[in-house]
């Protein structure tokens, strides 16, 4: 049974919160919440709700799903995987209604505080983390760049590095995104103690530039998986690196399952962080030109990816993380997610993998898809992969790294000690 609706306690949310005016500025609607037997509408002026009514006539957007839903969507604060935002929760049941490029994709940051917002009247707000930045002192990462050549082409690099652990580590950002979403890792002692570590943009991301000659506003981005693979590898041999441990999230979790199986010989150990064995699902009908094509805005993958942050995420974090997607350049992320989505599949390659030899580790936060899905996700790689060891952490999401940095480091410190006697006894 759906909880019951304070219409005036939605309303009086929705109409002071500060968030929401600000992300849902300029814009002015009838906003539908399709809620069987509980259905209203909130009229919007300015980002600001004015008005809460009965679902009467046609709304500018509507927000719909079946019953056992919003059952469990307005069941508790801290709301179960997939119900915490409107990102997680259209792949289970919830339909946004509305004209996509004039009205769905420009405020979709908006929508996504919005469903929160609604949510929260009825719950109470979920129990964020404690922001803390306890790394001040220990924040010495120094940037530089440097030249590399890959798939027939050269790029000027840029990448950051800390510590002095005898274990160097090369660490991949999320798709579309750069280093900087590493930066609390480079700062914590306790990976300094352990690791050398070089957080570097790939070319096209963050401060590293698109490759020398290459005419790039000619052309979609569209990097191939042995293209990304030839450039990780070159990376570590401009840097001189013999056996590094590769970690990346995301896309990088993508990439350092694919190193594992067509390059394990370069590496240490891998560690993929929200990796998935086979395709990830995805909406029908789904294309990632969303996200290159001029007449959508520009703001919505991002928007998509802060929705994918952790609802327990320390606050000032998540927004960090949607900060870093926002300065993005448009279309790299799809170039990225093209390879996350389509070309990375271990049913094809993951036979190459000697998870004895190096070991191979996924780990999966509990707010991210990959975790749960038994076919294609996290727990398929320790299914399939011998010898590969999967890992969910509870209370982590899709951005641990950048969004939780501290309930990162005290998960994946343990986890990496792990790696670091596996790798020293199979040597």
């Amino acid at each position: 049974m759906v909880a019951v609706i304070d219409r005036q306690k939605v309303l009086a949310a929705a109409g002071s919160d500060k968030e929401l005016a600000y992300k849902l500025r300029s814009y002015a609607g009838r906003v539908r919440f399709d809620i069987p037997g509980q259905a209203f509408d909130l009229l919007i002026s300015d980002g600001v709700a004015t008005k809460i009514e009965d679902a009467d006539g046609e709304a500018d957007i509507t927000f719909s799903a079946p019953e056992e839903f919003w059952t469990q969507a307005l069941a508790a604060a801290l709301p179960a995987p997939g119900y915490e935002t409107v990102t997680t929760a259209m792949a289970h049941g919830l339909t946004v209604s509305a004209d996509f490029v004039r009205v769905v994709a420009p405020w979709q940051i908006g929508w996504t505080r919005l469903y929160q917002v609604v949510r929260e009247s009825v719950t109470g707000p979920a129990p964020r983390r404690e922001f803390r930045d306890p790394f001040h002192e220990t924040d010495t990462a120094v940037g530089r760049y440097m030249y590399v050549d890959a798939n027939g082409v050269e790029a000027r690099i840029y990448y950051e590095t800390a510590g002095t652990g005898p274990i160097p580590m090369l660490l991949q950002s999320t798709a579309g995104a750069d280093g900087r979403q590493y930066r609390h890792l480079l700062a914590d002692p306790q990976m300094q103690e352990r690791f050398t570590m070089y957080a570097y943009d790939l070319p096209y991301h963050g401060k590293s530039m698109p490759p020398i000659g290459v005419r790039w506003w000619e052309q979609p981005y569209l990097p191939s998986r042995d293209e990304l693979i030839n450039w990780v590898v070159a990376i570590a041999d401009k840097l001189g690196l013999d056996n590094p441990y590769f970690m990346g999230c995301s896309v990088g979790g993508q990439l350092a399952l694919d190193l594992a199986a067509e390059r394990g010989d370069r590496f240490g150990a891998f560690i993929s962080l929200n990796g998935w064995y086979g395709n990830p699902p995805l909406f029908p009908g789904f294309s990632n030109d969303l996200f290159r094509t001029p007449a959508i805005a520009d703001s919505y993958a991002p928007a998509l990816n802060y929705g994918g942050t952790a609802p327990v995420a320390p606050e000032p974090n998540a927004h960090e993380t949607y900060w870093i997607y926002r300065s993005s350049f448009p279309g790299i992320y799809a170039g990225d997610n093209d390879y996350f989505a389509y070309e990375h599949d271990l049913k094809k390659n993951g036979h190459k993998i000697d998870a004895h030899a190096k070991p191979v580790y996924v780990v999966t936060g509990q707010y991210d898809p990959a975790s749960d899905d038994e076919v294609n996700g996290g727990p398929a790689v320790e299914k399939f992969v011998p010898g590969a060891k999967f890992v969910k952490v509870e209370g982590l999401g899709h951005f641990a790294p950048c969004d939780d940095p501290i309930g990162f480091s005290e998960a994946i410190v343990p986890i990496l000690d792990e790696v670091i006697a596996k790798a020293g006894a199979a040597k």
